[in-house]
């Protein structure tokens, strides 16, 4: 027997499933393009783009509701050295401008750097012909270009490794076929190394190079984790942490900017979001959401909360870190999956059940994000990153537009289910 009302309460159900499906896109969509906009200047550490994200990630856990666990303040902040080049990166051929992060890139730790001159093209497996030196053997007559061939590719590296042993060079440029990706350097180096496409300069077997280089090295930047807590109806002096980095590569000159979309404007955006889902949704135990600065720099603003807890360690009875949550079309991985079998099983039996992604992968330690120095104390965690085709990571092409955010949603449920369940 038809019957009105049952389908018109079913309609309004499915309605609001589907609106809360969106809405955790939309949401995240809003983060991603705010964080990762040119605004935000990749959220490294020219013109201060470190603060002005951490500005934004504060107001947004005053909308949702989250509180200061410590003076008052969301901010817990800590100095440490960084390279960073906020004006002049120029490389030319023949008088014609390349184009940073699209046709070349410097290294993270050159130092400010001039040079002109003409240029003769060496394959690198000839790097050591004594005819490419002067007589002390110190500096080269001309620049060598180096190309690393595949076929080659294991004898070169030998090579360039004595070259840089054994020459007291300045300059070192490199041609390449791969994909250029960037980094952050806490010191500053005595080469200036330069990778260059190698379709930049094809068919050209000598021409003019123009280098000119300013780098600006800061013995103590201060930067800041932003820290804020919901409070669960139970077991108030229990926590469970959910953390996800927000600095990136920040600029290389004025031209190059390295916007961070999935890594890791993406993970703020899915940290947030949970936040928003359980302001609402009052959790059993306290959670903490922590953004961390300094992590391209090699973990630095984890290792110093872990040094400098706003409460102990002792205290967290899991923590989950979350990075890259662009592109789920291949499931997600748990880093220290294998170590924590209990809280995996858990994991995959929920997954297994609701069907949220194509599979839940797990792997052993690994010290490539924040959660590495709490495991290292003891704490049990787990470091999610979404698994799916996504080939732009440490380029200028991780923009906010090439973000799809396959089965971004059900991820966001997984997380949730998870946090429950513990």
């Amino acid at each position: 027997m038809f019957n009105l009302t049952k389908v018109l309460v079913l309609i309004i159900a499915f309605s609001v499933f589907f609106d809360a499906f969106s809405q955790d896109t939309v949401y995240a969509r809003k983060i991603i393009n705010q964080l990762a906009s040119n605004q935000f200047e990749g959220r490294g550490y020219v013109n201060k783009a470190d603060k002005k994200a951490a500005n934004y990630i504060v107001n947004e856990y005053k909308k949702i509701g989250l509180i200061p666990l410590k003076n008052k303040s969301f901010i817990q902040k800590f100095s440490f050295p960084v390279n960073i080049f906020p004006k002049t990166v120029e490389v030319s051929i023949n008088n014609k401008l390349l184009r940073p992060g699209i046709d070349y890139i410097i290294n993270p730790d050159c130092p400010s750097y001039v040079f002109e001159g003409n240029v003769d093209l060496v394959d690198i497996i000839e790097l050591n012909n004594e005819s490419h030196f002067d007589t002390k053997g110190y500096l080269l007559k001309k620049v060598v270009l180096d190309t690393f061939s595949p076929k080659y590719y294991q004898d070169a590296a030998i090579n360039l490794k004595k070259y840089l042993k054994d020459y007291s060079k300045e300059l070192i440029v490199q041609l390449s076929n791969e994909k250029l990706t960037w980094g952050s350097s806490y010191f500053t180096g005595k080469k200036c190394f330069i990778t260059i496409k190698k379709s930049a300069v094809e068919g050209i077997t000598n021409f003019n190079l123009k280098i000119k280089i300013k780098n600006k090295m800061i013995q103590k930047y201060t930067s800041q984790n932003v820290i804020g807590m919901i409070k669960g109806y139970s077991n108030k002096d229990t926590f469970i942490m959910l953390t996800a980095h927000y600095d990136h590569l920040g600029v290389m000159g004025k031209e190059a900017i390295f916007n961070g979309a999935n890594d890791n404007a993406s993970g703020i955006a899915m940290m947030l979001d949970i936040a928003k889902h359980y302001a609402k949704n009052k959790p059993k135990y306290n959670l903490v959401f922590v953004a961390f600065s300094g992590e391209e720099l090699g973990l630095i603003g984890s290792k110093y909360y872990v040094e400098h807890p706003f409460f102990p360690l002792s205290k967290i009875k899991f923590l989950i870190n979350i990075d890259l949550m662009g592109n789920g079309a291949e499931g997600v991985m748990a880093v220290n999956g294998s170590v924590f079998g209990k809280e995996f099983n858990l994991l995959k039996s929920i997954n297994d059940e609701n069907k949220y992604l194509p599979q839940v992968k797990s792997r052993g330690k690994a010290a490539n994000s924040d959660h590495y120095w709490f495991s290292e104390q003891g704490v049990k965690c787990f470091f999610f990153y979404l698994m799916g085709p996504y080939p732009y990571y440490h380029d200028v092409y991780d923009r906010p537009e090439m973000v799809p955010l396959t089965n971004y949603t059900g991820a966001f449920l997984l997380f949730n289910k998870f946090i429950d369940a513990l």
